[in-house]
């Protein structure tokens, strides 16, 4: 597979789990994330720690950004790539702020997903 390619279907992964986020739509998130990935960041000032399972069940228990009228507006930046492994940053508005996300992801049986996510917002 090329390079090309494989940056194609990572784009894919971090666009469903912004969409995941954005429209309130938790099934998505099987298109983005490994079963076993965790997300860990900062949320003004907290630390919060998420398995794949609490993010769901966070996803369907508020409303969503789109249902509450904010534009969309990931920013995918720079993605570095190497062999099954990647890594890149994200831009995430949610709530009023601005994420950064460090997101990493890895290839297996030809599919890019993400495996971990650190995330934070300037205070």
């Amino acid at each position: 597979m090329s390079c090309s390619s494989d940056l194609g279907q990572i784009r894919q992964a971090l666009t469903a789990y912004y969409e995941a986020l954005y429209y309130g739509r938790p099934e998505k998130l099987e298109e983005a994330f490994r079963p076993d990935a965790l997300l860990l960041g900062d949320v003004a000032g907290a630390e919060s720690r998420l398995d794949q399972a609490q993010y769901r069940s966070l996803l369907q228990s508020r409303p969503s950004p789109h249902a509450q009228g904010a534009p969309y507006g990931l920013q995918i930046g720079e993605i570095r790539l190497c062999g099954n492994a990647a890594m890149a940053e994200l831009q995430t508005p949610l709530a009023g702020r601005v994420f950064t996300d460090y997101v990493s992801l890895f290839k297996r049986q030809g599919r890019w997903r993400i495996a971990f996510k650190l995330y934070s917002h300037p205070q």
